[in-house]
């Protein structure tokens, strides 16, 4: 569960928004869920035969009412907004569970009061997924109580992820935001990056950039072959440098080309994940030299010129590749330090393997790319990951894929998807393995990007099976597993809760 966090001086406007349109046409069916009185005394009244809209002023009035009293020593902005989302694979609650979840979200945050101080008046409003498809509820509270005291807050967005990591537990929810506990940060998209790729019907471009910065990594041995593959890639990537000594890097940018006039849009590398930042990067390389700014410059990446067949060996090469390392995943001990190599060379590994099979960045490979990058996301501080024969393994797999480059017809196709298949394997494996560590937040991750393959997994066996891929033969195939945690059979997700409690 994701809260986050707005403030403002209007409680009408807010109101107003809420049973409004929404910005996406994404506001369907607006109603109160909870508040600080019962539902049906301050739901407000449609007003259909009156040409639509709803009649707001009353509640406004009587969320207004304690600021009213505050007067002067009133804080100035007052309406606290908070938005509950749950990631799409989550699935939807009802809304006698959001009711709930949201009574228990503003006592833990100390909005009902207690004994010695009043409580705020607030209302949990819910109406249709977002433009992302998250099942959501907004919090509203006026920051002040009954009695006309203001409430001044501190830590107050610390403390929000505080609570909902209280409340997953406490409501059997799925633990997706590895940045929780310590992780590197992933920025969120913005409204207009989200509303750009609905216009046009193509992936976020932040999120086809990281995924492309990431897949470029995978097997690199050094600062400026990483930059060469960006390059190859057919990223813009600008350098940025020290203002003391203009040849050295201190950071990056990267576009995608714009199409026609259009002028590129840039996204420094921290802007992309917390962990694609150049400091974060240079960790991989810690005695190499740094190339300067020239260098960065003039790197280079030369286009593959494989022909059909060597591309389709190199496919069926790799596939059997990932069959060995996965079957050799589960002989290693969670807690050996070989993991944080192994769960960053998968996460680079998928990326590849997403850049070569959806090169638009939309389908259910990339965004199992994107939910295993934040399973592996490193601690902020940590040192770079100690050596690992199996992550390099990963690096060698994924150097080859580079070199073979995309399917350029559905025969092609066919044999890929063996690759896809046996990456899903692989990540069911570390799904497996990030639960079996108990780290919460990793697994749940590792859950999504499970969940994400699994369809593909399943029927790319079907095709192995009956013929219509090519089949590495050697070992026995790994078993196909569920994926720990959270991640669940798709039934009614009301009707599973209900049988939990």
């Amino acid at each position: 569960m994701i809260p986050k966090v707005t403030y403002g001086s209007r409680v009408r406007g807010l109101l107003e928004y809420l049973w409004g349109p929404g910005k996406a046409e994404e506001h369907v069916n607006p109603h109160l869920v909870a508040g600080y009185d019962d539902v049906a005394l301050l739901a407000p009244e449609s007003r259909e035969r009156e040409g639509g809209g709803w009649s707001l002023e009353e509640l406004a009035a009587r969320l207004d009412a304690p600021q009213i009293g505050a007067g002067e020593r009133g804080v100035q902005q007052y309406v606290w907004q908070c938005s509950l989302s749950l990631p799409a694979q989550e699935g939807q609650l009802d809304d006698a569970t959001w009711s709930r979840i949201a009574g228990r979200f503003v006592a833990e945050m100390g909005f009902t009061g207690n004994g010695e101080r009043a409580g705020c008046r607030w209302i949990a409003v819910r109406h249709g997924l977002s433009a992302k498809g998250n099942d959501h509820v907004h919090l509203v509270v006026t920051l002040a109580t009954e009695d006309g005291a203001p409430v001044w807050l501190r830590q107050d967005k610390r403390r929000s992820q505080q609570v909902a990591d209280l409340l997953e537990d406490e409501f059997r929810l799925g633990k997706w935001t590895p940045g929780r506990a310590g992780a590197t940060k992933r920025p969120e998209l913005n409204r207009p990056e989200v509303d750009r790729a609905r216009r046009s019907g193509q992936a976020p471009d932040r999120d086809l950039l990281r995924r492309q910065v990431r897949a470029a990594l995978a097997g690199a041995g050094s600062e400026a072959e990483w930059v060469a593959r960006m390059k190859g890639a057919g990223l813009l990537v600008a350098p940025r440098t020290s203002e003391q000594d203009p040849s050295q890097v201190v950071g990056y940018a990267v576009a995608l080309r714009p199409g026609g006039v259009g002028k590129p849009t840039w996204y420094a590398g921290r802007s992309l994940d917390g962990d694609l930042s150049l400091p974060q990067v240079r960790k991989r390389w810690p005695e190499a030299e740094r190339p300067s700014a020239g260098q960065w410059k003039a790197a280079d990446s030369a286009e593959s010129s494989l022909r059909g067949e060597d591309r389709m060996a190199v496919w069926r090469s790799s596939a059997a590749a990932l069959e060995a390392i996965s079957g050799r995943l589960a002989g290693v001990a969670p807690d050996s330090p070989q993991w944080p190599a192994v769960a960053r060379a998968s996460a680079e590994l998928l990326a590849r393997v997403a850049a070569a099979t959806e090169p638009s960045g939309r389908g259910p490979v990339s965004r199992a790319a994107d939910a295993l990058a934040r399973a592996a996301a490193p601690p902020r501080r940590a040192p770079a990951p100690a050596a690992s024969s199996v992550a390099g393994e990963l690096g060698r797999v994924a150097d080859a894929l580079l070199v073979a480059g995309h399917a350029r017809d559905r025969g092609e196709a066919a044999v890929l998807l063996a690759v896809v298949v046996q990456a899903a394997r692989l990540v069911v494996a570390l799904a497996e393995l990030r639960a079996a560590q108990q780290q919460a937040h990793a697994a749940g991750a590792a859950a999504a990007a499970a969940a994400h393959l699994m369809p593909l997994l399943q029927s790319g066996v079907q095709l192995v099976d009956q013929g219509h891929v090519p089949n590495q033969g050697g070992s026995p195939q790994r078993p196909i597993h569920t994926a720990p945690g959270p991640v669940r059979p798709r039934v009614d997700p009301n009707v599973e809760r209900d049988s939990q409690r």
